[in-house]
């Protein structure tokens, strides 16, 4: 029984990774603006696995002109295609950047910036919309602060409200040094990432450093989280060329 559950396992994570493949390159042949068209963001029901993940949506009140020109601080310091092993937070292309500014990632100044914060200042800078800081707020809040269930709380709500970059905060909640470290949920919230559409997030779920039978338990775990979490979300595929 436990092999034949195995097998259903693999069979559904393969037929996921098909389906982003398919949303691939659906989004490439729509136009290489690299900008998608947003999703109606939903707000989840309670902070466990019943509340609904959403495809990200931009901020209310951007102009399309101001977030073109916001989306550039994301590109790789050489260029268009300089960086081809860059980081999660790093763009090589225009419409990688606008991929990771729809989605609430940080640059890597900002994310700097955000981490000297207290608490304090990271609450009011979330209250004031900064996505990324809502993420660091849960993430220093769960590990920081000692009150890890608010910390999650925060984080998950973060994700339902279109953050794909949350699910990183919720990962490094999940291997901080706490009494809730749970590294398969670690390595299962990154998973959630590539699954919904984060190609560079496998290139974390390498760095957790599980055996092959915890990395099949991270799996199935994902694979829980994609049909209780994230409802079958639709992926937003990061455009990676």
């Amino acid at each position: 029984m436990g092999s034949m559950m195995n097998n259903k396992i693999i069979f559904s994570m393969i037929t996921l990774s098909i389906a982003l493949t398919a949303c691939g390159k659906a989004d490439r042949s729509g136009g290489e603006s690299g900008s998608a068209a947003p999703q109606p963001a939903a707000t989840a029901s309670n902070a466990g696995e019943s509340g609904s993940a959403v495809s990200p949506v931009n901020q209310e009140g951007i102009k399309p002109q101001v977030q073109s020109q916001d989306a550039k601080q994301y590109l790789c310091q050489g260029g268009e295609n300089a960086c081809k092993a860059s980081g999660p937070l790093v763009a090589n292309s225009n419409a990688e950047a606008q991929w990771l500014l729809s989605n609430g990632y940080p640059t890597e100044a900002e994310l700097a910036r955000l981490n000297r914060m207290s608490l304090e200042q990271l609450k009011a800078e979330s209250q004031s919309g900064n996505k990324a800081a809502t993420v660091i707020y849960g993430k220093k809040t769960a590990i920081n602060g000692g009150r890890f269930q608010d910390g999650l709380s925060i984080l998950r709500n973060a994700a339902s409200s279109g953050s794909l970059y949350a699910y990183y905060g919720l990962s490094e909640i999940y291997a901080g040094d706490t009494k809730d470290k749970n590294m398969i949920d670690s390595a299962a919230y990154l998973r959630l990432a590539y699954l919904l559409g984060d190609g560079k997030a496998s290139a974390d779920i390498a760095l957790r450093g599980l055996s092959s039978v915890e990395s099949v338990a991270a799996d199935e775990r994902a694979a829980s989280l994609y049909k209780t979490f994230s409802k079958y979300q639709r992926p937003s595929p990061r455009p990676i060329e």
